[in-house]
């Protein structure tokens, strides 16, 4: 019987096509450089492209469907055809998923520590194609438990999980000569102006989405506790703002925010 040859690798279909694609995209970059600076009137296209791969493909036990190339001597590999050709921006764009539209776009792994969802649960989802948060929470939970066998119960507590505040990251603006703290998140507003406290102190909220404050920092600290309240809902993280120097001006960008 042949083992896998050494130094072989078994990679996941999706991460494959990707690296393929990347460099196909190169080439097209290439290609543009190549017209816009030569100004050459006639060059070659890529139209279709066709590949015979033999591989060993397998599943593992996260559900993730792998192939590794067949060595020479090597028996019993599958031939796989691939078959690429071209598309355009516009169908790109109305048949994929715009992320920047979801209310939501938290990864799913970023509320399971507070839910009861497990790996085969977001397995699950992955194959219904729900990855964020956003599309979980427009999800009927008796259907799911009807299609994929995902328990109502897990569902819902998952639901009240991501429908909690959260704050993920933070952003420094500079506006109008000062200096004011972005605070990005999940549900840190749900119609009412939300109370936030930077190190303890409350400061003003100018702006407020479910998804976005923007607060003005007073000047007592520059960095410490951030904590969000929305509807007696409480969300915490770490803010860090530049250091004020004697002359006026700041350095350091700010931090990711640390739940």
């Amino acid at each position: 019987m042949m083992t896998a040859r050494a130094g072989s690798r078994a990679y996941p279909v999706d991460e494959f096509l990707q690296a393929l694609t990347a460099q196909l995209d190169r080439a097209q970059d290439a290609l543009s450089l190549k017209v816009s600076g030569t100004q050459r009137p006639l060059t070659w296209a890529l139209k279709d492209l066709a590949i015979d791969l033999h591989v060993f493909v397998e599943v593992t036990s996260d559900g993730k469907v792998t192939w590794r190339s067949a060595g020479p001597g090597e028996d019993g590999a599958s031939t796989v055809h691939l078959s690429l050709t071209t598309i355009t921006r516009p169908m790109v764009e109305e048949n994929s998923f715009r992320i920047e539209e979801d209310r939501d776009p938290r990864a799913l792994q970023q509320i399971t520590q507070v839910s009861t969802l497990d790996e085969d649960d977001q397995r699950k989802l992955a194959w219904m194609g729900v990855r964020t948060v956003g599309q979980l929470r427009n999800l009927d939970p008796i259907a799911v438990e009807a299609i994929a066998g995902i328990p109502v119960t897990r569902l819902q507590a998952a639901l009240e999980a991501a429908s909690r505040p959260a704050v993920v990251a933070q952003e420094i603006i500079e506006r109008g000569g000062h200096t004011l703290l972005a605070i990005h998140g999940a549900n840190l507003a749900d119609g009412e102006r939300p109370d936030v406290r930077l190190a303890g102190a409350p400061v003003e909220v100018l702006e407020f989405r479910p998804n976005r404050l923007l607060v003005q920092p007073g000047a007592h600290a520059n960095e410490g506790p951030l904590e969000v309240v929305t509807r007696g809902k409480r969300a915490t993280g770490f803010f860090r703002l530049p250091e004020r120097r004697s002359n006026g001006s700041e350095s350091e960008p700010a931090q990711e925010a640390r739940p």
